[in-house]
């Protein structure tokens, strides 16, 4: 599978509880977590093609941290 990066844009900063959330729910396929801006997550993942990446990355920020998602953008 081919490894992604993904920038999850949030309605919100996180706070320091869901940004642990985050990284203690993260499954098998994401490699890691990096905040950027307060409101942006860059999430590695691995997956099979980019559509996947970029639903995976939503579903998993959303599901740890229960924080709506403004907009989701593969990065290069």
């Amino acid at each position: 599978m081919t490894e992604y990066r993904v920038a999850v844009t949030l309605s919100r900063s996180l706070e320091d509880a869901e940004i642990q959330q985050m990284h203690a729910n993260r499954s098998a396929s994401v490699s890691g977590y990096e905040m950027e801006d307060g409101r942006v997550v860059m999430v590695t993942l691995h997956a099979p093609n980019a559509l996947t990446a970029t639903e995976t990355a939503e579903i998993q920020v959303q599901r740890a941290t229960g924080v709506e998602i403004a907009a989701t953008q593969l990065v290069p």
